[in-house]
């Protein structure tokens, strides 16, 4: 997903995609790095009324990756650029310390911030 060199793409992504389509009426959405409209669609497809949910890890405001190949975007890059919904952070919460809860509820609240500023600004630019 957001780490370097990811499976997760191309005809996988297609046919995850088309499978959703099938299954509408139990599929919300996908753990993706972007918006999934159209990806996968043949021409005979409707896909102008999805509005499938898209879910984003490798969500980070204060570094761009690390030594495992895991790759970060910020919540504005992600909402805004990408069109996703919901950011999946996890590291840039708790990574430095899982033991200091005032540092974790501080950086949960600065993550909630970036990305509720980040649907407003896409919201509005509609």
């Amino acid at each position: 997903m957001s780490t370097r060199g990811s499976l997760a793409s191309g005809s996988y992504t297609e046919s995850a995609v088309q499978m959703a389509r099938a299954h509408r009426d139990f599929v919300v959405g996908f753990i993706a790095q972007r918006r999934m409209d159209g990806v996968g669609a043949g021409p005979d497809d409707v896909t102008a009324e999805e509005d499938f949910l898209i879910l984003t890890p490798g969500v980070g405001l204060d570094t761009k990756g690390d030594g495992m190949g895991q790759q970060y975007r910020t919540p504005r890059e992600v909402v805004l650029e990408s069109g996703c919904d919901v950011i999946i952070v996890g590291r840039g919460i708790y990574g430095k310390d899982p033991t200091l809860v005032d540092d974790i509820v501080a950086q949960a609240k600065r993550y909630k911030a970036e990305g509720w500023a980040a649907y407003l600004d896409r919201i509005e630019s509609v």
